[in-house]
This record gives structure tokens, C-alpha cells and sequence, in this order.
């Protein structure tokens, strides 16, 4: 579904990614893997159109993004759901809010059909019983999984995580893994992960591209990093968690 092909971009005389080229295939799970400041999030935001490389092409299903103007990119947008390392929740509004907001924004659905959509997304992050809660009442990892229920409420076709479990506790984490994992059951859905820990990329990646100096230094099955004999993934094979 999603293709960067020798993506360049640089801030000024700064060169945030050099010739990167990377392809997030649709019922597949890839992992991008670096330490903090190598260019991750900004991958993220290079695929929803929210910044243009200097050079290359990324496309989405075949239509290169880089060529399009703003208000093209918006049918673009909908195939791709995004759960932010932060969350981005509404503080003032409850947990079935928050998840039916965009739905009531943005589509014509009726009121039966949000609040079904709704329900399903509370049942699959297992928040029954948290319907009426607000945000600052809810843990992290809730919080974590009230905004992946909000990423799939659209139906996309691809969801992109920004640092899924950064902060969360063991069993938040474990938690929020197994919620991804499980998205290999949902019909021509894919995900994306950028991250800094590699025990998750093990456990719920299918592939793994590392991010390294601006470069890929790697692109392959998530197992085949243990026969990869360059120096610095080594030493993350090593350390299991990269600098933040």
C-alpha cells in the first residue's frame, strides 16, 4: 500500500533522511527502528502528507502523494489511521465521545451506525464499563488503547503508531502489543510502527527497517536480524532499548 522511494529531505542545510526508500505492505506489520532524532516520526508525517521530501516519491496505493495539493490529500488521509505517542484525546469529552467525534464530524452516518462503530471499538480495546469515563481518569495504557480504537473507527486500511508503548508499564505494554498483533485478523488492514524498542519489534513486526544516520541500514524479515552483522545492530540486539 505504501511505497517511499529514495526519499530525500533536509530542514535548511540539516539532512533529516538520505535515499531512503521503504514498502509497508497492506496485512502485514512493519516496524521502523531507530533511536531518537534518526527521522521516524518524520516518516509518519512524509506518508500522511504533512511535509514533502526534497526528493523522491511516496506512494499510496500507486498515487505518488508528493504531487498532490491539500485538499487532494484528504480522501488519501482516510485510508490511514494514526495513534499518536501521546494519545491526542479530547480531555473534556468521554471515552465514547472521543470515539464518535470524528465520525460525527466527518461522515454522514447515522446516529445508530456511529454508536455501533463506537461499541465495537470499546469492545475490541476491552474498555467496557469506561464508556463514560474521561481521559485523566484512565491509566496510559487505556488512554493508549481508546486512541487505537479511534484510528479504526474510520475502517482504514493502514494504521501508523508512533511509539506505541513509550512509557507505558510491563503490562500495559504487553497489553497494547497484543491489540496490534491482533490486527492481523482484520481483512486488508496493515500497520506501521515507529519505535525505539526492540523487544516490541519482535514481538509484532512481520519486518523491520532500521533507521541509522539518515539511512536504512536494514530491510528485512524481523528474524533476520540476528544474522545482520552491522555494528550498530548489534549493539541494539544487545541493549534491547535505544536511546529516547
Amino acid at each position: 500500500m505504501i511505497e517511499l522511494q529514495d526519499i530525500t529531505l533536509r530542514y535548511g542545510t540539516r539532512e533529516i533522511l538520505d535515499n531512503v526508500s521503504l514498502t509497508i505492505e497492506d496485512n502485514k506489520i512493519k516496524a521502523v527502528l531507530g533511536p531518537s532524532g534518526v527521522g521516524k516520526s518524520t516518516i509518519l508525517k512524509l506518508i500522511l502528507g504533512l511535509i514533502k521530501p526534497n526528493c523522491g516519491k511516496i506512494l499510496i496505493d500507486g498515487v505518488d502523494i508528493t504531487q498532490l495539493k491539500e485538499s487532494q490529500l484528504y480522501p488519501i488521509r482516510r485510508k490511514m489511521g494514526i495513534v499518536f505517542q501521546g494519545n491526542a484525546l479530547f480531555d473534556s469529552m468521554s471515552i465514547s465521545e472521543n470515539l464518535g467525534f470524528f465520525l460525527r464530524e466527518n461522515l454522514k452516518l447515522s446516529e445508530k451506525e456511529t454508536e455501533r462503530r463506537v461499541a465495537e471499538q470499546i469492545a475490541f480495546a476491552g474498555l467496557e464499563g469506561y464508556e463514560d469515563s474521561l481521559p485523566e481518569n484512565l491509566s496510559g495504557g487505556m488512554k493508549k488503547r481508546v486512541a487505537i480504537g479511534r484510528a479504526l473507527i474510520f475502517n482504514p486500511k493502514m494504521i501508523l503508531f508512533d511509539e506505541p508503548t513509550a512509557g507505558l508499564d510491563p503490562v500495559s505494554s504487553k497489553k497494547i502489543l497484543g491489540l496490534i498483533s491482533s490486527l492481523r485478523n482484520k481483512s486488508d488492514l496493515g500497520a506501521a510502527i515507529v519505535t525505539h524498542i526492540i523487544d516490541d519489534v519482535f514481538q509484532v513486526a512481520d519486518s523491520v527497517a532500521v533507521l541509522y544516520q539518515r539511512k536504512i541500514i536494514f530491510d528485512d524479515e524481523t528474524g533476520k536480524l540476528h544474522d545482520s552483522t552491522h555494528p550498530f545492530i548489534q549493539s541494539i540486539l544487545s541493549d534491547k532499548i535505544l536511546e529516547q
